[in-house]
């Protein structure tokens, strides 16, 4: 009877990774962090498949910087079932040819079929190829591993029979890899075809004597020499594919090379110190295969295996990222701050599989099983094995569900309300900015024609102001701390630059920087979505500057990548074809067979697997125990502290409730009253970003605390020094709640009238553009004084600007610096430190600073002359002017007050512009200061803030000659508006001080309203 050559274990693996990968995609490929990015590159090629050139992101930017074809793919599919029905086609194709590739690679190393299903087997829950999927979503990296592992054996073929039919389709694949996922051949050459060069050469040696004893180095040698040119072809039409098949990317690669500041990632941390990033980018990739880790190294280290297992062993130490100085050391400081550490640890993890494959079938069926039954017993050998499969499976369904747990994305945004918003009234002409949108910005790129200065490749991106900084996106720079701040802050304070109008927030911790930069509130979308506006911004030009290339790198880069695909299979097909009508009898000659060791190898292997088990079990034991002492947080005085004050950043308030001393009989609704009425920068902005406790005074049931704490917030860091009182009872820690302060309002209910204001737009349905009787004039301002001045090597201009019409306006202040050959040295924008929104006859003052962040590489020179142009637009949003300081005093350096509300608003941030002047009443210096604490209505907030005993700065040039409103001179401005403008009223708004550089400073104040009525 003639015995079926169907791999039962295979087929039963492609099913279950069928069913399991296949239906748990759906809920998870969309919420990865790289899989969106994919599906973005595919609506570009599915609607301009021979046009490089972007201008969606960045500006513009080249798709030529990444492989095409898996995108390509995705977009020719995207035209049956749309991007997603493409997406999610691929990422299953993706599933098949891993397991189908884990089966060959296996055979290669380890030719034996029960092996290879039981490793496909494997396969299909490997904890790596889970988290790469459903994780990080990096489909172009599965179908080129996975391709790379079904050309290895045709390499293998091709180098030991010299077939050239081989070489053919092993040259096929290689193309398709390569045109998938540009990293992985470069590095598959070295990890993967090198070693199995090393073991084709093993085995050739092998054939020509006796035993294995008889492979000497001279022997090998030979087999070396006799295969040689076979190598040498291979290497050269490898290298001819690799270049040949991506060239347009090698020139990109040339004309365009990646100089920007490094972006950390966490393969590069050290596990040890960030166990986070040790436990996402390396336990959970080994998973259970760290238990077994002697056995692998034991069975690549076999004399055939040799040379796998030297590259196993180089894979595995550069996973561990920068938990040893390994890694730099081999890759080198560039390629280590540009590479993400976690592909080889993937790759490390698959090459074990196959030794995981082997070691499975020798425990189930082999000689382990007979071994191990002979020591424990049947009972316990079989409850053995059920827990290791029992544990492989839970950490694959663990990995997968790891989003659920710790989520990494926001959650999901409808992009259609923000779509209709782009494409009515042509607001796609301007450019718009997404900040807390997370990954799920590359869909809403895929989904309009609108462009936005952000970006979701950081590879390709091409603008100075982000290139020099280590922010991977603007969307999530609070990630980044004050670094990313200052990232974002360039663009929302110098938006024309970039003709960006509209910003889309997800993540209220972005408002109060956009308000205090200029911008204001539109409306709130449907799906949550607040979009902010700036006034006075011209639309994009109708034809927009692109890197073009020659004709032969469209065509090559629109046709090769499909072309390998298409060869590859009809190679397959020929060969099949060919094969059929072919009585092939010869049989391969296999001198590697799973057999059973010697016995003191086996003795030997047992005893380091013991002792590895019991170290690793120690280190499982006290990570838990390290869990429990984290989650038992009222054990110490310092634990209760750092929790309380880590629930509260969470906004966890019950959580923080559990804290509180239960003998204060606060309940948990008059907690969170008291919260509730807390409001402003630190209470309702701000991220904890460090925390330090010190306990004094403790005794056994009583001790004080001292929390140090540095908070990030949208518009400065914040440190906080706390005082509480702990106390301890049945054995636990409790803080003892402070007093709420008791300011009461004079009245309940308050009553507000005032003038409103609004702006209709167009007064007619249509989509043509503004009339020019919908064309409101614009407010009329002036500059009442500007000075230049120098501040160490720092210059900034620093004056005052009235609203001299009578109705509110919207002000963009611009300054440039020019050299004495009259050439501008920098051009910026007033930031914070001014007020954007005026009512009728306000002033405001203003400051412009530059310094090299605005032009890195530009190198200092000494201004002698500025300018000033100043915009001004209607203002109808965001005018609450309320909040007036009183009770001012200022003795010595320290300047007290109180801010008071009489208004029906709560002032959620207020801000004091505070302003500096000479012994002659001249304005020299301006600065802003926030209150950390809010105002609300009817009520006080003092403050007290420490003058700066700051030297006076160097005055280079005051003058109006080259100021300008709204194009218009200032002059003529001050001549027909204020010919007789009376000066005496001024002098009243400023405070004398003693013993400070300065003789004067006034107050003007500011406030953001976080929820407007």
């Amino acid at each position: 009877m003639q015995t079926s050559k169907t791999n039962k274990y295979l087929i039963t693996a492609v099913l279950l990774g069928i069913i399991f990968h296949g239906t748990s995609m759906f809920f998870t490929i969309e919420k990865t962090y790289d899989a969106l990015i994919h599906l973005f590159f595919a609506n570009h090629y599915a609607t301009s498949w021979f046009e490089p050139w972007s201008y969606s992101w960045y500006t513009g930017f080249t798709v030529m910087g990444y492989p095409p074809l898996v995108h390509q793919t995705i977009g020719v599919l995207s035209l049956i079932g749309g991007l997603k029905f493409g997406m999610f086609t691929v990422a299953l194709i993706g599933v098949v040819l891993f397991i189908t590739g884990v089966y060959r690679f296996t055979k290669v190393l380890i030719p034996n079929e029960k092996v290879a299903g039981y490793a496909a087997i494997m396969a299909v829950f490997s904890s790596c190829f889970v988290e790469t999927l459903h994780i990080f979503g990096q489909l172009p990296s599965v179908i080129g591993i996975s391709i790379l592992m079904h050309a290895l054996p045709e390499i293998y073929k091709w180098l030991k029979t010299g077939k050239k039919i081989y070489l053919f389709k092993s040259l096929g694949l290689l193309a398709i890899t390569v045109t998938s996922h540009h990293v992985t051949p470069i590095f598959g050459m070295v990890f993967f075809i090198f070693p199995l060069i090393g073991t084709v050469l093993m085995d050739a040696a092998r054939e020509k004597v006796d035993n294995n004893n008889e492979v000497t180095i001279s022997a090998f040698a030979k087999a070396l020499w006799t295969h040689l040119k076979r190598i040498i072809l291979f290497g050269a039409c490898s290298l001819v594919l690799i270049i040949g098949c991506i060239l347009p990317y090698w020139i990109n690669t040339k004309n365009n090379p990646i100089t920007q500041v490094p972006i950390p990632h966490g393969s590069r941390d050290s596990f040890i110190e960030v166990t986070s990033s040790g436990l996402v980018f390396f336990i959970i990739p080994w998973g259970i295969l760290l238990l077994l880790l002697p056995y692998f190294f034991y069975r690549y280290y076999s004399k055939r295996l040799l040379f796998f297992g030297i590259s196993f062993s180089i894979l595995f130490v550069l996973g561990t990222g920068g938990t040893t100085p390994i890694p730099l050391m081999v890759l080198g400081e560039n390629a280590f701050n540009i590479l993400t550490l976690d592909r080889f640890t993937l790759w490390a993890s698959i090459m074990a599989l196959p030794a995981f494959g082997e070691f499975c079938y020798r425990f189930t069926d082999g000689d382990y099983k007979e071994l191990l039954q002979k020591k424990w017993g049947a009972v316990i050998h079989r409850a053995s094995g059920g827990f290791l499969a029992v544990t492989f499976i839970f950490i694959a369904v663990f990995t997968m569900t790891l989003g659920k747990f710790r989520p990494s994305q926001p959650d999901p945004i409808k992009m259609q309300p923000i779509v209709n918003f782009l494409n009515e009234d042509d607001h796609d002409k301007w450019r718009y900015l997404p900040l807390g949108f997370g990954d799920q910005m590359a869909w809403l790129s895929a989904q309009t024609k609108a462009t936005t200065v952000d970006g979701n490749y950081h590879s390709a991106r091409r603008l100075p102001e982000l290139t020099s900084r280590a922010v991977e996106r603007l969307e999530n720079s609070k990630y980044r701390g004050i670094e990313g701040l200052g990232s974002l802050q360039q663009f929302l304070t110098v938006p024309e630059k970039f003709h960006l109008k509209y910003v889309f927030s997800n993540d209220k911790f972005y408002d109060p920087l956009l308000y205090f930069t200029g911008w204001h509130r539109l409306s709130l979308l449907e799906n949550g979505i607040t979009v902010w506006e700036r006034s006075g911004i011209a639309p994009l030009p109708s034809i927009l500057p692109k890197d073009d290339v020659p004709l032969f790198q469209k065509l090559m880069w629109g046709i090769i990548p499909f072309s390998t695909v298409i060869i590859a299979i009809l190679l397959y097909l020929g060969s099949m074809w060919f094969n059929s009508y072919k009585d092939n009898k010869e049989k391969q000659r296999i001198y590697f067979t799973v057999k059973p060791a010697s016995r003191l190898v086996l003795k030997l292997l047992y005893g380091i697997s013991l002792l590895w088990l019991g170290v690793m079990l120690f280190f499982i034991v006290y990570m838990v125990y390290g869990f429990y002492l984290k989650k038992s947080v009222q054990m110490s005085p310092e634990s209760v502290v750092t929790a309380y004050y880590d629930a509260l950043d969470f906004k966890e308030f019950e959580r923080a409730h559990s804290y509180i001393d239960p003998s204060s009989e606060k309940e948990i609704s008059q907690f969170m009253l008291e919260i509730s009425v807390t409001d402003g920068l630190l209470s309702s902005y701000a991220k904890m970003d460090s925390i330090s406790v010190n306990v004094i005074d403790q005794t056994k049931s009583t001790a004080t605390g001292v929390a140090s704490i540095s908070w990030i917030t949208p518009l400065k860091e914040i440190k906080t020094r706390d005082t509480l009182s702990i106390k301890k009872e049945k054995g636990k820690w409790y803080i003892v709640p402070k007093n709420v302060d008791p300011d009461i309002p004079p009245d309940q209910l308050m009553f507000e009238s005032g003038t409103r204001f609004f702006n209709h737009g167009k007064r007619k349905i249509t989509s043509e553009q503004t009339f020019h009787e919908d064309v409101l004039k614009q407010p009329v301002v002036e500059v009442v004084n500007a000075t230049l001045v120098q501040r160490d090597t720092t210059f900034y201009i620093v004056g005052s600007i009235q609203n001299v019409d009578n109705i509110p306006a919207d002000i963009a202040v611009t300054g440039a610096i020019y050299n004495k050959l009259n050439e501008e040295i920098a051009r910026y924008n007033a930031q914070d430190i001014v007020k954007h929104k005026l009512l009728a006859k306000e002033t405001t003052p203003f400051l412009i600073e530059f310094n090299s962040s605005n032009d890195p590489d530009r190198p200092f020179e000494m201004p002698e002359n500025f300018e000033i142009q100043v915009k001004a637009n209607v203002a109808t949003t965001d005018l609450y002017q309320a909040v007036a300081p009183s009770q001012i005093h200022v003795n010595n350096s320290e300047l007290t007050g109180f801010l008071f509300n009489p208004s029906i608003e709560a002032a959620t941030i207020p801000q004091l512009l505070i302003s500096y002047y000479n012994e002659s009443k001249e304005m020299i210096w301006t600065d802003a200061v926030y209150v950390d604490e809010s105002v609300r209505p009817q009520r006080k907030r003092p403050f007290s803030i420490h003058l700066p005993e700051m030297e006076q700065p160097l005055i280079i040039s005051s003058s109006l000659l080259n100021v300008s409103v709204n194009g218009l001179p200032n002059k003529s401005i001050a001549a027909k508006v204020n010919p007789n403008r009376n000066k005496a009223g001024t002098n009243e708004f400023l405070i004398p001080v003693t013993r400070l550089p300065y003789s004067y400073i006034s107050i003007s104040t500011n406030a953001y309203i976080g929820n407007p009525r």
